[in-house]
């Protein structure tokens, strides 16, 4: 007798269904305005730039992709808590058989100035969040319900480190000369509130006066964004 290796829950696997809705959240906004660099008298802070940059974004997929379902958590300079945020996402009621997944845009800050580069985050492995519970919206109850709240973790953090691969391996190909500082795992409120698969891309570093310099050109924002649209495109066809 012949038996064929199946990977583990790749039955049902909700997480790998058919991507069918993307969440962008623009990092900061409002009274928050994230990292902050006083530059040539002006001062620039993370929010405008994560803003500009997931607006681009979802240009992009909205002309390609007139189908997708293509989530905002804001589109303007407003304040919005973590809560928020992940509700955003969460409560996002999906098409049918098909699967989500958020992208969280920022802009880092350090307090040495040669920092520099790109990196993308996924939730912690060990962290355990509920996917499954009272604030579940119905149409998702049997989705999830095929698995317990162990296994639906595993294949969540499976799900975020593909995600997370392709968005590096994007941004690697369409920022070539930039700093590669792979993908990481961080307990982040926004990456464990989602419950769906999760990234947070740092873009660059405002504490990096050459980096600074090409996040002020609007052309380099939009070279961020068509990486990031092609990383959501090589994910739209697996």
């Amino acid at each position: 007798m012949c038996l064929i290796a199946v990977p583990l829950f790749s039955v049902d696997n909700p997480f790998a269904l058919p991507l069918g809705t993307i969440v962008i959240d623009a990092g900061h906004g409002g009274h928050d305005p994230g990292a902050i660099r006083s530059f040539e008298g002006s001062l620039i802070v993370e929010r405008e730039l994560t803003l500009d940059i997931a607006l681009r974004l979802e240009r992009l997929l909205n002309e390609a992709h007139p189908s997708l379902n293509v989530v905002m958590t804001r589109r303007d300079d407003r304040f919005l808590t973590l809560e928020e945020r992940g509700r955003i996402a969460y409560q996002t009621v999906l098409p049918p058989k098909t699967s989500a997944l958020l992208l969280s845009i920022h802009i880092n800050s350090a307090e040495h100035p040669a920092a520099q580069g790109f990196e993308v985050f996924t939730k912690l492995k060990e962290k355990e969040v509920p996917i499954l519970d009272s604030t579940t919206p119905k149409e998702h109850i049997a989705l999830f319900s095929k698995h317990n709240k162990k296994e639906l973790n595993i294949l969540l953090f499976d799900e975020a480190r593909k995600v997370a691969t392709v968005v590096s391996s994007a941004l690697v190909k369409g920022l070539p000369m930039q700093v590669n500082r792979g993908i990481k795992e961080l307990d982040l409120w926004v990456l464990n509130a989602a419950r769906m698969p999760a990234v947070l891309v740092e873009a660059g570093f405002l504490s990096n006066d050459k980096e600074l310099a090409l996040l002020l050109d609007p052309q380099y924002r939009q070279t961020i964004a068509l990486a990031l649209f092609h990383a959501i495109e090589a994910l739209l066809s697996t």
